[in-house]
């Protein structure tokens, strides 16, 4: 079974009707070991926020999303030890922190990271990290 970091992106694709909400379903059902830094959880809840407020998703919905995000990713990594490293490699290729936690988790443990954010990809690429993030529609699991 192998291990893939997800990003907020990819997971807020499971409770929400998304053009990628295929491609991130084929994620969950695979035999993929889905992991992500702690951040995952607030920025999902603040893109749920997001989605009610706009009137895409009711605030029922929200938070049933909210209370089953560790069905979908069991693993969920407290940020401390990813807090430097994230922000020298957020110097190192000019990109956010935020962004940077789920790349160095993806690098500590030499896994991919898979992602919908092209801006993240593209920083990843140009600092020579392209080998440890995807293009959701790119990975290809074991299922």
């Amino acid at each position: 079974m192998s291990e893939v970091v997800v990003d907020a992106s990819v997971a807020l694709c499971w409770f929400a009707r998304e053009a990628a909400t295929p491609a991130a379903n084929r994620l969950i059902g695979s035999r993929a070991n889905l992991t992500a830094p702690s951040l995952l959880l607030a920025e999902v809840a603040n893109g749920l926020w997001k989605k009610a407020r706009r009137g895409e998703m009711s605030a029922d919905l929200a938070n049933a999303a909210m209370k089953e995000i560790h069905r979908f990713i069991p693993q969920i990594i407290e940020l401390s030890d990813l807090t430097a490293p994230a922000l020298e490699l957020a110097r190192e290729i000019d990109h956010s922190v935020y962004d940077c936690y789920y790349l160095v988790l993806a690098r500590r443990r030499g896994v991919p990271l898979v992602t919908l954010d092209h801006a993240l990809l593209a920083s990843a690429a140009k600092g020579g990290h392209a080998r440890f993030a995807m293009h959701l529609t790119d990975w290809v699991g074991d299922d």
